[in-house]
């Protein structure tokens, strides 16, 4: 995780002298207590865990946020782990104050229309790097609605690149676009694993076909097509078309979207602004990307008929 991610995730839960603050109410004639910021503040302590200078035990917090729905607010807790919750935070406070200023003073304020692109893990050669340099070319100038994305260096590490969104329609459509493309992974790796794709899949037969499981993938990859291209749709009818005709932005937007998925399938991740803008929230919904599910996954069988399908086009 970057530098500038754990100062937000840390800064979410401190109080004005930068000392983690729990945010409770007693309830139940005092039986029991409110966590008002359980979720940011169990998320906080997880990562302050594993810090080096962090020597208290963290087993007790660990198996609070086994019982509860850890990203869930309000939490309500007995008085023991209450209890228990709040010595962890008085123990480790003295030292918080200290940590979080250095975290300040190795960040920097990130401009809102950043995208961090940590690149995949899997590269070992220079070769590799320009294929993917190559690929992370030709998706994002798909984006170039009312402005390019532009290069602006490297975060923390050399695994990062920081690039700024020109236009605000490409930023939007590109926050849009991800949401999408993670909506398309979460549906092919959760519901076509379910009974109940299996049903609506024998649905769609017809009385004499039989069903079978190659038949079953065509079936899932022509859903997962038009699911993209239904959602690219809905995108733009909300973000508008920035001069262009809804057809033209359309195919251009579906096939951003579609070299996105394999990105991801790569192993490529992209970050938004630690900074983001207002919109971010409101065009691309909750965009937290499980990229270490993502991770597991087998990239060439997850993005392989997106592949395909590019390579007919192209000698077309």
């Amino acid at each position: 995780m970057r530098i500038g991610e754990i100062k937000n995730i840390v800064g979410a839960v401190l109080a004005e002298n930068n000392t983690l603050e729990v945010r409770h109410e007693s309830i139940y004639g005092g039986q029991a207590y409110q966590i008002n910021n359980f979720a940011e503040l169990i998320e906080a302590l997880g990562i302050l865990s594993e810090q080096s200078w962090n020597d208290v035990d963290y087993t007790q917090v660990r198996e609070i946020r086994a019982r509860h729905e850890p990203t869930r607010n309000p939490t309500i807790l007995t008085n023991e782990e209450f209890n228990q919750l709040n010595s962890y935070v008085n123990n480790i406070n003295s030292k918080v104050p200290l940590y979080y200023s250095i975290l300040e003073s190795l960040t920097e304020d990130q401009d809102e229309k950043t995208i961090n692109i940590r690149l995949p893990e899997k590269m070992t050669s220079l070769s590799d790097l320009n294929r993917t340099n190559d690929r992370l070319h030709d998706t994002l100038k798909y984006f170039n609605v009312d402005g390019q994305f532009e290069f602006k260096g490297f975060d923390r590490g050399t695994e990062w690149y920081v690039l700024i969104a020109v236009g605000v329609l490409s930023h939007r459509f590109f926050i849009t676009c991800l949401k999408i493309a993670q909506e398309y992974f979460k549906t092919r790796t959760e519901y076509f694993k379910s009974e109940e794709a299996k049903r609506a899949y024998e649905a769609s037969l017809r009385d004499k076909e039989q069903s079978s499981e190659k038949d079953f993938d065509k079936y899932k990859e022509k859903w997962l097509s038009l699911f993209i291209r239904e959602e690219v749709g809905k995108a733009i009818e909300q973000i508008g078309t920035a001069g262009q005709t809804k057809p033209e932005l359309h195919i251009k937007l579906v096939k951003a979207t579609e070299k996105l998925v394999a990105e991801l399938g790569e192993g490529t991740e992209f970050h938004l602004s630690l900074n983001p803008p207002t919109y971010a929230k409101e065009v691309g919904g909750e965009l937290r990307i499980d990229y270490k599910k993502l991770r597991e996954l087998k990239p060439k069988e997850e993005t392989k008929q997106l592949e395909d399908g590019e390579k007919k086009s192209s000698k077309k």
